[in-house]
């Protein structure tokens, strides 16, 4: 697994006890807490498919490579569309904490998604 992925994962974790430390010191919510606790983790799990798909087709062929990361990316959207969905209709998470959590720790996982990529395709290049 790549440095920059263990970093994003271990700043998760951290992150999730961190709240969870919160919710029972009482200084944040119990629903608040819980709709920022999930927003993570169904952040965190549509980076792990990520790097599922990408470790799997980093040294495959261009056209497997592309087709595993365009077409999990679209996969992986419908995926947390169902996800955000389920969460927001049947769980009846607070809905501002968890849309305000979920986009800002989607946004930074998808940070880290790029720079991983990026970083993949320049170790392509120097390996042809």
């Amino acid at each position: 697994m790549q440095k920059k992925a263990k970093i994003a994962l271990i700043l998760s974790v951290i992150t999730i006890i961190l709240l969870s430390l919160l919710i029972f010191a009482n200084s944040l919510s119990v629903e608040i807490g819980n709709a920022l606790i999930l927003a993570i983790v169904i952040s965190v799990l549509n980076f792990l498919l990520f790097l599922g798909s990408f470790n799997y087709s980093v040294k495959k062929s261009n056209k497997i490579f592309l087709l595993f990361i365009i077409g999990g990316m679209g996969i992986r959207l419908l995926l947390m569309l169902a996800a955000v969905f389920i969460s927001i209709k049947f769980l009846k998470v607070d809905l501002v904490g968890f849309i305000f959590g979920f986009f800002i720790w989607y946004v930074f996982l998808l940070i880290y998604e790029i720079s991983i990529v990026r970083f993949g395709l320049e170790g392509r290049k120097t390996q042809q």
